[in-house]
Protein backbone atom coordinates (compact mmCIF):
# COMPACT_ATOMS: atom_id res chain seq x y z
CA UNK A 1 0.00 0.00 0.00
CA UNK A 2 1.23 3.18 -0.82
CA UNK A 3 -1.30 5.91 -0.45
CA UNK A 4 -2.87 6.83 2.99
CA UNK A 5 -6.18 7.35 1.65
CA UNK A 6 -8.33 3.80 2.65
CA UNK A 7 -11.62 4.31 0.46
CA UNK A 8 -15.07 1.87 0.95
CA UNK A 9 -17.76 2.30 -0.75
CA UNK A 10 -20.94 2.70 1.78
CA UNK A 11 -23.08 0.07 -0.02
CA UNK A 12 -20.64 -2.78 -0.94
CA UNK A 13 -17.36 -2.13 0.87
CA UNK A 14 -15.12 -2.61 -1.78
CA UNK A 15 -11.28 -2.16 -0.97
CA UNK A 16 -10.32 -1.39 -4.66
CA UNK A 17 -9.23 1.93 -3.52
CA UNK A 18 -7.45 0.95 -0.21
CA UNK A 19 -3.80 2.69 -0.34
CA UNK A 20 -4.27 5.47 -2.90
CA UNK A 21 -3.18 8.97 -2.66
CA UNK A 22 -6.13 11.36 -4.18
CA UNK A 23 -9.95 10.23 -4.19
CA UNK A 24 -11.04 9.73 -7.36
CA UNK A 25 -13.48 12.03 -9.41
CA UNK A 26 -16.32 9.20 -9.93
CA UNK A 27 -16.49 8.39 -6.09
CA UNK A 28 -19.78 10.18 -4.44
CA UNK A 29 -20.24 11.33 -0.85
CA UNK A 30 -17.16 10.86 0.13
CA UNK A 31 -16.52 11.80 3.66
CA UNK A 32 -13.33 11.31 6.29
CA UNK A 33 -14.18 8.82 9.22
CA UNK A 34 -10.88 8.31 10.76
CA UNK A 35 -7.34 8.88 10.33
CA UNK A 36 -5.02 6.53 8.33
CA UNK A 37 -2.92 5.83 11.87
CA UNK A 38 -6.67 4.73 13.46
CA UNK A 39 -7.88 2.59 10.45
CA UNK A 40 -3.99 0.66 10.35
CA UNK A 41 -3.90 0.04 13.97
CA UNK A 42 -4.07 -3.49 15.36
CA UNK A 43 -7.67 -4.41 16.82
CA UNK A 44 -7.48 -5.24 20.83
CA UNK A 45 -10.09 -8.16 21.04
CA UNK A 46 -11.11 -6.20 24.51
CA UNK A 47 -12.05 -3.54 23.11
CA UNK A 48 -16.25 -3.93 22.74
CA UNK A 49 -16.30 -0.48 20.37
CA UNK A 50 -13.45 -1.42 18.53
CA UNK A 51 -14.56 -3.32 14.70
CA UNK A 52 -12.47 -5.67 12.22
CA UNK A 53 -14.32 -4.09 9.52
CA UNK A 54 -13.37 -0.97 9.97
CA UNK A 55 -10.31 -0.58 7.77
CA UNK A 56 -11.07 2.53 6.18
CA UNK A 57 -10.30 6.04 6.64
CA UNK A 58 -12.87 7.51 3.65
CA UNK A 59 -16.49 5.92 3.13
CA UNK A 60 -18.17 7.19 -0.10
CA UNK A 61 -20.33 5.80 -2.80
CA UNK A 62 -18.50 4.13 -5.85
CA UNK A 63 -19.21 4.43 -9.48
CA UNK A 64 -20.57 0.54 -9.67
CA UNK A 65 -23.23 1.44 -6.82
CA UNK A 66 -24.43 4.61 -8.48
CA UNK A 67 -25.23 2.87 -11.35
CA UNK A 68 -27.35 0.46 -9.48
CA UNK A 69 -29.35 3.23 -8.02
CA UNK A 70 -30.36 4.83 -11.24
Amino acid sequence: MTGQIRLACRNCDTDICDGINEIPSDWKEVTEVQSFDAASAPVDPADKKARLTDWFTHLGICPDCQKEAK
